[in-house]
């Protein structure tokens, strides 16, 4: 099953404009039912979004976290209680950081990494060096918030070029809410819940499908794909579960498959499904999913689906 989730989220804690009361009634407005609080630099809306969405009693799921914001960058910290000391950060060594958020229980993402910076806006786009990619659980490849070209799409091609040379980050994307605008045309993330997991706490599930590269992201239906027995199977369907999906096909739709060593375009018929045999080789260590409209272009694309990962089974 596939559930929703919004990852990136400001109140008055930090540069929003609405309390996180406030921000718990529009996210209820809106159908958002399960999302994450990710200040700039403070926790101080933890315990505010506890007791609130236990007096409230509104049908909300959330994690903690917080947006670790610095002039070289800024970390995405989910799955966390508790501040993430960063005095002593060094713009050569990223890693020191991304422990430190792992050794207090959390996960380590990178928002819109190549967003305009200096001398436009200090410390956006992503600037410090990272040694061991096994660190980083997650990049925020969409940013709503921001243009498509050049930042997001530098952010997809990046994310592109590690899952083709093995390492396994999820991609996320991320609404930026500060204040309410119009988001009809927005990107969410959906994260696969196993069956055996759908019962157990939010948190996770999202470290889960975090772990497993099990997100996908899209702005209409979202891309399932399984590889058995030498068989691609890609099928495109729509889960409410607060999302509009108001995206209606009036224009031709593609499939992208990506490998390390090959590149395939393929148009999708009326049944959305797609069934393609021996696409295995000893070059193709993984498979990446994406669905364009009207042509291969990075402002006509419609979803991200979760990499499969061919040399090993996920846990």
């Amino acid at each position: 099953m596939y559930k929703r989730i919004e990852l990136h989220n400001h109140t008055v804690e930090s540069d929003g404009d609405m309390t996180v009361e406030e921000l718990l009634q529009c996210f209820y407005g809106l159908n958002i039912r399960r999302f994450s609080l990710t200040d700039h630099n403070t926790i101080s809306g933890h315990k505010k979004l506890q007791e609130l969405t236990e007096k409230s009693r509104l049908p909300l799921e959330y994690i903690t976290g917080y947006e670790l914001t610095s002039y070289y960058g800024h970390i995405l910290c989910q799955n966390i209680s508790s501040y993430i000391p960063w005095e002593d950060i060094d713009k050569e060594n990223a890693d020191i950081l991304f422990k430190r958020v792992h050794d207090a229980g959390g996960l380590v993402g990178i928002a819109h990494p190549f967003s305009i910076g200096s001398p436009v806006s200090n410390g956006m786009q992503f600037q410090m060096k990272i040694h061991d990619y096994s660190l980083l659980d997650f990049i925020e490849v969409i940013n709503n918030a921001h243009p498509m070209i050049p930042d997001n799409y530098r952010a997809i091609l990046w994310w592109e070029d590690l899952i083709r040379k093995g390492n396994k980050v999820a991609a996320v994307s991320g609404m930026d809410f500060h204040k309410l605008r119009d988001m009809s045309n927005y990107y969410t993330t959906y994260m696969e819940v196993r069956e055996d997991s759908k019962n157990i706490l939010l948190s996770e599930q999202f470290e889960q499908a975090i772990a497993n590269c099990k997100t996908c992201i899209t702005k209409g239906p979202i891309i399932n794909c399984r590889m058995e027995n030498n068989l691609l199977t890609i099928k495109l369907y729509y889960v409410e579960d607060g999302f509009s999906n108001k995206y209606k096909q009036t224009e031709q739709m593609y499939i992208k498959i990506l490998t390390p060593s090959k590149e395939m375009i393929i148009p999708i018929e009326d049944e959305n499904s797609i069934y393609i045999r021996d696409l295995q080789s000893k070059s193709s260590s993984v498979i990446i999913i994406e669905l364009y409209e009207k042509a291969i272009e990075r402002q006509n694309l419609l979803a991200i689906g979760s990499p499969i990962f061919l040399t090993k089974q996920f846990a």
